[in-house]
């Protein structure tokens, strides 16, 4: 059910807004009511629905999720620009009851036969892992209100309430008299614009969202946001697209995890006076746990060194000598999302993951691989695929009959954020170790024939067992 620790200023206030459209708190629950009698034509009510949004973004996408918790159920969402391969797999695992797209509701299974699909009276959204994380294909994890719903119904996931405290504790006016304003980005891809929708609605305050045509500087100059919190190259996007003398005032920007590159902070001091950008850390799958500070003639490191270590967050946690992170609730056992840390100057400074082998950054992006292997896969003639990394340069290879530029033209409706960079088609020799007994986890090395030692030898061997390369931006054979 819906819940708020603080209203709005005013009915009048705008709660949701875009380049065309607007709602007013006041008009806010007679458009979730009507939502709520089509639910309930179909036999919804304690059950998950599915809401895809079309390229250009409604704020009905966006009031279904909210009429769906108003009348006792769950949502989940994605856009039409995903990939089919991960829209069809991001349906299946959440068992979604129901479809909604463009207002429309398309029946997946019968209420009355398969009972509940929540998994608790409490969950108010299904979080995806990530916004490009595939593991099996995903994992879906419930939000609460608050951590005490979250602790009563025993699952692992986070509440609105904790990223809301991080809010407060940098700008504490929003819980006296004023509210935040939040600026969203583009696109319905990533649970932020969703779990920022959930945010202001519990604490009263507003959300502008962006279209992929919107021109950015005209709607911040239009919405006159105090806020923008995001994802880092959602955060880029806007910074971008600003110009140099902008020079418009943005009080908070959060900014999510400790991947956001130097030049958004740059960007940020040079084109907009503000008064805090925080990195709040946290996972979908424990609550919020850190936040770093940064302000106006800061050093960087205030950024990115987390000084509010565990501040809210009302489990356990430990950091092993290997430095990785470990959270636990209640009875919950210990868990890890194999973020590691190193501790300098008693500030937490993030280290990289323990499983590099299946997730990297690009772009200051975290990407799990198996959609991108999963996507390959679908093309006839590849055999065997992996996708593996070297820095922030992604690449698949493969064994079969498939030409590399039909895979790389496969790629073409998959978000660019779950592209690799290049592919490789190579023999079953060279994918199975080869004679020199290289592992798949080397394959970045062997593609490029980067090794720790020169051997001219073995570069020459391994050559003969690329047969093709293709770069997938332009796919250029080389």
């Amino acid at each position: 059910m819906l819940k708020q620790i603080q209203g709005p200023i005013s009915d009048d206030d705008i709660f949701l807004s875009s380049s065309t459209e607007q709602i007013t708190w006041g008009e806010l629950h007679a458009n979730l009511d009507a939502k709520i009698e089509k639910l309930k034509e179909h036999g919804i009510g304690p059950h998950v629905v599915f809401v895809i949004a079309e390229d250009q973004v409604t704020i009905d996408d966006y009031l279904w999720i909210l009429a769906s918790v108003k009348n006792g159920g769950s949502a989940t969402q994605a856009d039409a620009r995903q990939n089919p391969t991960e829209r069809s797999a991001l349906i299946k695992t959440c068992k979604a009851t129901c479809i909604i797209r463009s207002n429309k509701i398309e029946m997946l299974s019968d209420p009355a036969e398969t009972g509940p699909t929540i998994l608790h009276p409490d969950e108010i959204y299904r979080g995806m892992t990530s916004g490009t994380t595939v593991k099996e294909f995903f994992e879906m994890y419930p939000f609460f209100w608050t951590f005490e719903e979250q602790i009563e119904a025993g699952l692992v996931g986070c509440s609105i309430h904790s990223a809301n405290k991080h809010l407060f504790k940098v700008a504490p006016e929003f819980n006296k008299d004023k509210r935040p304003r939040i600026f969203c980005t583009h696109g319905y891809t990533a649970t932020y614009n969703p779990y920022n929708l959930l945010r202001m609605y519990y604490i009263g305050g507003s959300i502008h969202f962006l279209n992929w045509s919107d021109d950015i500087p005209e709607q911040i100059q239009k919405a006159k946001p105090n806020c923008v919190i995001s994802y880092p190259n959602a955060v880029k996007k806007i910074v971008d697209e600003c110009p140099d003398d902008f020079n418009w005032p943005i009080d908070y920007w959060e900014c999510s995890g400790g991947h956001t590159p130097e030049e958004v902070i740059k960007g940020i001091e040079k084109k907009f006076k503000f008064k805090v950008i925080y990195n709040m850390m946290a996972s979908t799958e424990a609550d919020c746990h850190s936040r770093a500070e940064f302000r106006p003639g800061d050093p960087l490191k205030n950024f990115y060194g987390f000084k509010y270590w565990f501040e809210f967050y009302d489990g356990d946690h430990k950091v092993d000598d290997d430095g990785t992170l470990w959270y636990k609730y209640g009875n919950q056992p210990w868990m890890t999302d194999g973020d590691k840390f190193r501790k300098e100057d008693g500030l937490y400074f993030y280290h990289g993951r323990l499983f590099d082998d299946v997730i990297f950054m690009k772009g200051g992006v975290k990407v799990y691989t198996g959609l991108v292997e999963a996507t390959a896969l679908q093309v006839p003639g590849v055999e065997k695929v992996s996708s593996c990394s070297k820095d922030q340069i992604h690449y698949l290879v493969y064994t079969g009959t498939a030409d590399a530029n039909d895979i790389a033209k496969h790629f073409e409706e998959t978000q660019w954020a779950k592209r690799p960079h290049d592919i490789y088609h190579i023999t079953e020799q060279l994918y199975f170790s080869a004679p020199n007994k290289f592992q798949k986890s080397k394959l970045p090395f062997i593609v490029n024939n980067e090794f720790p030692f020169n051997l001219t030898k073995i570069g020459m061997e391994i050559d003969k067992h690329i047969i093709s390369k293709v770069n997938v931006k332009d796919h250029s054979k080389i």
